[in-house]
Formats: structure tokens, sequence, C-alpha cells
């Protein structure tokens, strides 16, 4: 399924499920509408946050040119690409947002980062 039509069965989704829940609470006020409505949206917010970052990190730092890799900031000499791994924070709604990013670690210092960005 391409990407287009997952953010849109999530609409969807969020749609039937305000519905739903509006149904089956029709004496809330208008606020607890608001922070309804900002819980649903926000499983959209982390579907579209995913996949802009991951459509930013497809390469490896290894394919990129030296002068466009990334550097240890305390070093600044270029990091050692370990593949990639997964990477959990936190959307503005308290979600997850989960990411695939490349991981590196400074040959100099042994500090580990996450692909900045």
């Amino acid at each position: 399924m391409r990407d287009e039509e997952i953010l849109m069965d999530l609409s969807k989704e969020i749609v039937v499920d305000m519905d739903s829940w509006n149904k089956s609470n029709p004496d809330v006020t208008f606020l607890e509408i608001e922070e309804k409505a900002r819980e649903l949206v926000s499983k959209l917010e982390v579907a579209l946050i995913e996949k802009s970052a991951l459509e930013r990190e497809e390469e490896n730092w290894k394919d990129v040119k030296e002068e466009e890799r990334p550097t240890c900031p305390t070093c600044h000499v270029l990091l050692v690409s370990r593949g990639k791994r997964m990477r959990s924070l936190q959307g503005a709604q308290g979600r997850e947002i989960k990411l695939k990013r490349t991981y590196g670690t400074c040959p100099n210092c042994g500090t580990s980062f996450f692909s900045p960005g």
C-alpha cells in the first residue's frame, strides 16, 4: 500500500472514531471535544512525521561524500556508520514516533550518535 493510501485510510479512521465518540458522548463540553480531536489527530501527525523523516534518511553514510557526512560535535571527526537502528521519540501529544535512522560512532572518543536531522 502506498504512503498516500495509508494516510488516507488513517484519516478516514480518525473521522469514524470521532463520529462514534460524538454519538456515545452527547453531553461533552467543547473542551472535551477539542481534547478528543487532538488525541485522534495526533495519530495522523505521527504518521506524517515518520514518513517525512524516513524520506530524508534513505541513504547510508557510507554512500555519502565525505564532506557531507556527520561529524562528532566534540572531536569534529567523521562518524563511522554502524547501520540503521530504530529510534523512538515522543511527539507533541505524547505519542511515540519510531524512526529507522543511521547510527554512528566517533572513532576518536567512542561516543555514539543517531544521525542529525
